[in-house]
């Protein structure tokens, strides 16, 4: 089917802001189906194909494919502010908008990835009448996702900034030497990252980046979904090397039990991949993944059509609830909900005569709780953390993500490794993953990271999943609360969703410390305001296992 692109289509929203977009319709002689991307990522670049829907793909197919730059970003007019509520009015007005063209039917899906899938989901808040299905990709939870001023969130702010800066410069209200410390903090986000204290880095002076106080702040506002508003099913589309898996699997489970609709209960679906973020690549890190890792070699594409072919379309294709890509054995596989109803707890209890520390120690990993209380020690000092090695991490923060080995990290002191016998048979590790740690500290506020690794009959151990926890958050961004230092806590750190097979001779892994940098950004351990200070100071720590304090891994695996 022939294919003709408009650009720069102007709309006017409620409150008479004008906003462009670039459309691209197939030739027919009847209205069709559209398809929505609105992104703060420039309408020109999002034209690419990163494993979705590509829009002239999707209008070859008979969609239209409607791409527009979100308020305040190229070529739309208007202030920017990231992560703004403001998208869903906005996102009611474009949908309602393209609904009224002539070249449209009236039935109107979204599809996008990261800021744009939130984007969606603020959009379907609104409950704009014509929207029919969403697929938010590599979407997480705001809060989790960025509330850090890691190398991560620097590279982004320095990527977004470049648009706007540029506007501010044409206007006289920012200088031209103000893009040279955005194009140094693109050129070396790790760098920015270090600097202290976070809150007077020079992306801050020149208003690239919000202090952590401000940020925060914006967060809490944007965030949390209401999901007794939503009508309409949606595609979530994760990796389980993204930024927050977490948060992609908490959203899906909470659209699935509370949408406002039998059909944004029952025809929410999920893909899982072998991915980072936004990225559906079969090799990362320091695996290849086969190539039906591959979202081309595996169709994804495909799948979107099926998906916006039932709900915009009213086709009886058929899109199964969970479709996932199991690690070990480099498969994909299919069922009726996520986790699988096969699937069952199994705790593995951290365990030592209290000398955990490094691929040296004694750390044991075991089914079985031990029946003394012992405590692991180690000193984290800020001036000195835990380098990252891939993981949950974002390739604009300067570094790859994926699985690495990590025994570049376990033959250090400040890291405690404890690892299980050799499985004898093939151990499923199918959905959600967590460690329950029982730790003392001397600060008052610090955090633990921790990381499941796969290690071989070499030795070589690849990283699984990972987490982290900020101790003044463990209540939930909402409660902060500082530690008593010396007293007891029992943590829950969030290392799921997953799914890995540990193969006949592997044994698992489990990685305790205080930091990975630059994932995260450093806590300082003083209790200050975040992004304050100007140096850290050292914390005491102590993990507790056995007894009464049974720390452990708990992970789902089938059986």
């Amino acid at each position: 089917m022939s294919v003709r692109i408009d650009f720069d289509v102007e709309m006017r929203t409620r409150d008479n802001v004008t906003l462009r977009s670039d459309i691209y319709l197939p030739i027919s002689d009847a209205p069709v189906p559209a398809i929505v991307l609105r992104t703060p990522y420039n309408k020109s670049i999002r034209r690419v194909k990163l494993g979705g829907f590509d829009p002239v793909t999707a209008a070859a197919n008979g969609y239209a494919f409607v791409i527009q730059d979100v308020r305040g970003r190229w070529a739309s007019d208007g202030e920017y502010v990231p992560i703004s509520r403001i998208e869903g009015p906005d996102g009611y007005d474009c949908i309602e908008w393209v609904a009224a063209q002539p070249w449209c039917d009236g039935n109107v899906g979204m599809v996008g990835v990261s800021y744009e899938s939130l984007a969606q989901f603020m959009a379907a808040e609104e409950q704009p009448p014509h929207l029919r299905a969403i697929v938010p990709e590599y979407s997480g939870d705001s809060r989790s996702s960025f509330m850090r001023l890691d190398s991560i969130m620097v590279g982004w702010a320095a990527h977004q900034a470049a648009d706007w800066l540029k506007k501010k410069i044409a206007v006289g209200e920012a200088a031209p030497e103000d893009m040279k410390v955005v194009a140094e903090a693109m050129r070396d986000p790790q760098a920015t990252a270090r600097h202290l204290p976070l809150d007077d880095m020079p992306l801050m002076k020149v208003g690239a980046l919000f202090s952590y106080e401000q940020m925060i702040d914006l967060l809490r506002k944007a965030a949390g979904v209401r999901w007794d508003r939503i009508r309409v099913p949606a595609l979530m589309v994760g990796g389980w090397y993204d930024i927050d898996p977490v948060g992609v699997g908490r959203f899906f489970s909470a659209l699935r039990s509370h949408g406002a609709t039998p059909a944004s209960r029952t025809d929410t679906a999920i893909v899982w991949g072998p991915w980072e973020h936004g990225i559906p690549f079969p090799n990362l890190g320091e695996r290849f993944f086969g190539l039906m890792a591959s979202a081309d070699v595996k169709q994804l594409s495909a799948l979107y059509s099926a998906f916006f072919d039932r709900h915009l379309r009213g086709a009886s294709t058929v899109v199964p609830t969970a479709t996932y890509f199991v690690m070990g054995v480099n498969e994909w596989r299919e069922a009726d909900s996520w986790p699988p109803a096969n699937v069952q707890w199994r705790s593995y209890y951290l365990g030592s005569s209290g000398k955990a520390n490094s691929l040296e120690g004694d750390g044991r990993l075991t089914p079985t709780r031990p029946p003394r209380p012992e405590a692991d020690r180690y000193d984290y000092d800020p001036a000195s953390p835990v380098p990252s090695f891939g993981g949950r991490y974002y390739r604009l923060g300067g570094s790859l993500a994926g699985p690495y080995d990590q025994r570049r990290v376990e033959i250090r002191p400040d890291v405690l490794v404890y690892t299980s016998d050799a499985v004898e048979a093939p151990l499923e590790m199918i959905g959600d993953c967590k460690l329950r740690l029982y730790a003392v500290t001397s600060a008052v506020d610090t955090d633990f990271v921790a990381k499941v690794c796969d290690v071989d009959k070499t030795g070589l151990s690849h990283n699984i999943t990972d987490g982290m926890l900020r101790a003044k958050w463990r209540r939930g961004f909402d409660e902060p609360e500082l530690l008593e230092p010396g007293r007891i806590y029992e943590f829950a750190i969030e290392l799921g969703p997953i799914a890995h097979v540990f193969l006949p001779g592997h044994r698992i892994r489990v990685q305790i410390t205080s930091s990975a940098f630059p994932c995260f950004d450093r806590n300082m351990n003083t209790g200050h305001r975040e992004g304050s200070d100007t140096a850290g100071i050292i914390a005491h720590q102590e993990i507790w296992h056995g007894g009464d304090c049974p720390s452990r891994l708990d992970l789902q695996v089938t059986g």
